[in-house]
């Protein structure tokens, strides 16, 4: 007799109608139309617990203390009062407001940063104008924290970012708002300089910071344990090139260290993008290898320290420490936690559908014409 295997699967109605749609764009030779996706309801839900974290210590932190500022309250019983019901409100709040939620991790993440640097912004603009009234600064911070969410959530709404993405575009909004913080002493800025000057330009180096990160990042397969590893790439490339200035010029001026550092953080990145090239790592073993190249780096000093190293010697115990580290964790785990892909492999599905001349042949030869015989109209694989 014949057999026939068949295998099932439950779809929702969101799922089905977003496979049909990228299934429909491919056969019309289109798949590069298909824009964003729709997350199923487990990955939607992810994140709804950090933004009502992150929005009970909002209340807590900021609108608790902001609302006594602003309306000025002396008693200290009406500021408990205010300080309690602003945490405890806010959590209800968003728990309530969050209860369809379906941002998903990568979203949540980006949004939660947008309210992050509405915060800085809010913060920051009344020292640009050098506002004297502490009201100001409660209204400023109040104000632009959410408009900051707002429009990461728009921002993110017609485009799609897996996790490790969202990490990269987080952190390069931080790491623009460190450039732009160092800038114009790299660029020898007088140093009577007030603080304004470098307040704007690292209020500037944030946004660009993440911009440019999603503009690198985009179509380029990230997941999170590589974003991790990129991330420690650049922290290292940045000590490295620093600890290399101290090795072949101590007494070099604090720019030339700075130089080193801000060239070598973006060298490290690339280098730990080329050498994950076509790897998925999970989120565990990155972090392991992170510790390991801390963990090279103490034995570096203590074996320093042992020795009474000091000057050159001690900076290159620790620089080659530490790569060293990075290095035995990195073989200690090659088969823990990483598969190999193709990295030229599209996420998109790639569709086959049956040729005539294979219809034709399958009911020439099977017993029957062919009715009776499992006809394969079309193959749908996701690479």
């Amino acid at each position: 007799g014949i057999q026939r295997w068949a295998e099932q699967s439950r779809l929702t109605d969101s799922q089905f109608l977003t496979w049909r749609k990228k299934v429909l764009a491919i056969d019309r030779g289109a798949a590069a139309s298909v824009s964003g996706r729709t997350l199923s309801a487990a990955d939607g839900r992810d994140g709804r617990s950090r933004m009502v974290t992150d929005v009970f210590l909002y209340g807590l932190w900021l609108y608790g203390p902001a609302t006594i500022a602003l309306f000025e309250v002396d008693s200290s019983r009406g500021a408990a009062a205010i300080e309690l019901l602003a945490g405890g409100g806010a959590f209800a709040g968003a728990l309530t407001m969050t209860q369809d939620y379906r941002l998903g991790y990568a979203r949540t993440k980006i949004v939660r940063w947008g309210n992050y640097i509405g915060t800085f912004y809010g913060s920051g603009i009344p020292v640009l104008l050098d506002a004297d009234n502490q009201r100001i600064y409660a209204l400023s911070a109040m104000a632009a924290t959410p408009i900051g969410g707002y429009l990461a959530h728009r921002w993110t709404e017609q485009r799609h970012f897996s996790k490790g993405q969202a990490d990269l575009i987080t952190a390069g909004s931080l790491v623009g708002a460190y450039y732009g913080l160092a800038l114009p002493f790299l660029l020898g800025a007088d140093e009577d300089a007030g603080p304004r000057l470098y307040l704007a330009s690292s209020m500037a180096g944030a946004p660009i910071g993440a911009l440019l990160t999603a503009s690198l990042m985009q179509n380029r397969r990230i997941d999170r344990g590589r974003a991790h590893l990129m991330m420690l790439g650049g922290v290292m490339g940045a000590v490295q090139g620093a600890g290399f200035v101290d090795v072949i010029h101590p007494d070099a001026p604090p720019r030339v260290y700075g130089w080193a550092a801000a060239l070598g953080a973006p060298a490290g990145a690339w280098l730990g993008y080329q050498k994950t090239q076509g790897r998925r790592q999970t989120l565990g073993r990155a972090r392991m290898i992170s510790v390991g190249s801390y963990a090279g780096a103490l034995v570096g000093q203590g074996i320093s320290t042992t020795l009474a190293l000091e000057g050159r010697a001690r900076t290159v115990s620790g620089m080659m420490g530490s790569m060293l580290g990075l290095w035995y964790t990195d073989r200690r785990t090659q088969d823990w936690g990483e598969d190999l892909y193709s990295s030229t492999a599209s996420e998109s599905p790639h569709v086959e559908w049956s040729s005539p001349a294979a219809l034709l042949t399958l009911v020439n030869v099977t017993p029957g014409g062919g009715r009776h015989a499992p006809l394969p109209l079309v193959r749908i694989s996701f690479l």
